[in-house]
């Protein structure tokens, strides 16, 4: 004869262990699951790349880059020699051929250029649409569209458009130039004359 209580123990004992073996079963698949995520992600391509840019990385330096080119535009119309050179690396690589001028290494020697050629100039330069990559957390590429207009002794203009071509580094926690070369895509040497008490200009 059973005692009172002891079948419905038994039963009891006998539904609870099917039960802890489910949840012990269910654990182990969901680790395994989990486990087997990056090895998942890595198959699929999810993982990052190494030598790849976090895109927050990315943005913040995309935008420290367009006002590095921002300041490199006003410290040339401005005339500020000492702040175009600290937005350029010490061995800057500039080739202005494209703009019949010569190529040169070095910022001192680039600066010099500038001051020769356009110091005593009235210049006005535009950058516009940068097309900027960042390579790598130290190292960016870019491409700017150009409008520039060059002003001497209030007579002689010339009205420029083009693009430059730059690679940028990271030095000390700042964006620099490293290289940048200028192409044209149209030219247009202007000269200023008084017609009838106005002033006109005409193409030379």
């Amino acid at each position: 004869m059973t005692a009172p209580g002891h079948g419905r123990g038994t039963r009891g004992a006998h539904a609870f262990t099917p039960t802890r073996r489910r949840l012990l079963i269910g654990g182990g698949a969901a680790a395994l699951g989990l486990a087997s995520v990056p090895a998942m992600n890595a198959a699929f391509g999810a993982a990052a790349e190494p030598g790849s840019v976090d895109p927050a990385t990315a943005v913040a330096a995309t935008q420290e880059i367009k006002q590095l080119k921002a300041r490199y535009f006003r410290a040339i119309d401005t005339k500020n020699w000492a702040l175009l050179r600290q937005q350029l690396t010490d061995d800057v690589v500039v080739d202005t051929t494209g703009s019949f001028g010569p190529r040169m290494t070095g910022a001192d020697e680039f600066i010099g250029f500038i001051r020769l050629t356009i110091g005593a100039a009235e210049t006005v330069h535009q950058g516009h649409m940068p097309e900027i990559d960042v390579t790598s957390p130290t190292t960016a590429t870019g491409i700017w569209a150009l409008q520039d207009l060059l002003i001497w002794l209030g007579t002689v203009k010339v009205n420029g458009f083009g693009h430059y071509h730059e690679t940028y580094s990271l030095v000390d926690g700042r964006w620099l130039i490293s290289s940048s070369k200028l192409t044209r895509v149209y030219l247009d040497p202007l000269a200023q004359v008084n017609l009838l008490g106005l002033k006109a200009e005409i193409r030379l």
